[in-house]
């Protein structure tokens, strides 16, 4: 399920949620925290990455 967040001046963001391997989010946490960002932050950074997308 997605909730577009229409009407938000600071961000184009859509608010999402999704369930991952607990392994995969200890990873994906592990990762953000080394990196001094969230979760979220961290998993859009991987896919930008992954579908080679400029932000």
């Amino acid at each position: 399920m997605t909730d577009e967040n229409s009407g938000d001046d600071t961000a184009d963001l859509t608010r999402t949620t999704i369930e991952l391997d607990r392994e995969v989010w200890r990873e994906v946490r592990s990762d953000a925290v080394a990196d001094g960002a969230n979760v979220s932050e961290k998993l859009e950074e991987v896919l930008v990455d992954y579908y080679d997308l400029e932000t």
